[in-house]
């Protein structure tokens, strides 16, 4: 199983499969709840925890994980995310977080960590650790879901009747950041943190058209997913893309495609 693993290609298509398949329903849960600037402002925050890592000597994956999870549990404690002075906020955090972090990585000594791979991503380059630890998470995250996803989707609809039906709102919708957070960190190595929020918010865009329902349209988006994975592979491989934006590219196309197909569907004859 080693030696099979040892095809990078292979190791490749394993990592953005488990991305695709916990990105789906998240994603959806994000754009129900309009939180889809969230993944923005977390990815580009990432890059000072990889500057703090480095910095400190330890991996770089636990520095992106602990800012991007004070982020979260800061933000839910102080402020809705869903209004507009959160959407500030989130901006503010978006962007010095990126620019410390670029600081950071450009003055410390010895630096081997290409920049270039933190901002794109670099599917190609998932080595078997790497492996491992999305794999870790992607199960753990989605078996938070399967427990969780009647109060997820309830709190989505409105958070007054989740209220009032019993569910704890606040604890529901910080467990969701928590989530969000643990994936971006992960998401990182494969996508990059500038296109980390693309891969959770356009296959679920597509997604939308065509659902009547929210298990639909989860299926719907990990197809999307899926399909844009496969492009975005292909044009790495055809056209010497990087991969990361290959795949959003991919997953932008079938975007349109199916607006441009749903269109012509219901033009009147």
């Amino acid at each position: 199983m080693t030696d099979l693993l040892d095809n990078f290609l292979l190791r490749s298509i394993i990592a953005g499969t488990m991305m695709v398949s916990i990105a789906a329903p998240i994603g959806c849960l994000m754009v129900w709840q309009r939180l889809a600037f969230l993944s923005d402002t977390l990815g580009h925050a990432a890059v000072m925890g990889v500057g703090l890592g480095l910095l400190l000597q330890f991996p770089p994956m636990l520095g992106v994980l602990a800012v991007v999870l004070l982020i979260v549990v800061s933000l839910s404690q102080v402020v809705n995310i869903n209004n507009a002075l959160s959407e500030t906020t989130l901006a503010i955090i978006s962007h010095t977080g990126l620019a410390a972090g670029l600081i950071l990585i450009g003055v410390l000594p010895s630096n081997t960590v290409s920049i270039e791979a933190i901002l794109f991503g670099d599917l190609l380059a998932v080595t078997l650790t790497d492996l491992g630890m999305i794999f870790i998470t992607t199960l753990l995250l989605l078996i938070l879901l399967m427990r969780h996803w009647r109060s997820f989707v309830a709190v989505s609809v409105s958070r007054e009747i989740a209220q009032a039906e019993g569910i704890q709102v606040r604890k529901i919708q910080l467990l969701m950041y928590l989530m969000i957070a643990l994936l971006v960190a992960v998401m990182m190595k494969v996508m990059g943190v500038l296109l980390i929020a693309a891969m959770l918010v356009i296959p679920t865009s597509s997604a939308r058209v065509l659902s009547i329902s929210p298990e639909r349209m989860v299926i719907f988006s990990a197809l999307y997913g899926g399909a844009s994975l496969a492009g975005g592979i292909f044009g790495s491989f055809q056209f010497d893309w990087q991969a990361g934006p290959s795949i959003v590219l991919s997953a932008t196309s079938l975007l349109l495609l199916t607006l441009l197909l749903t269109r012509w569907v219901k033009r009147p004859v």
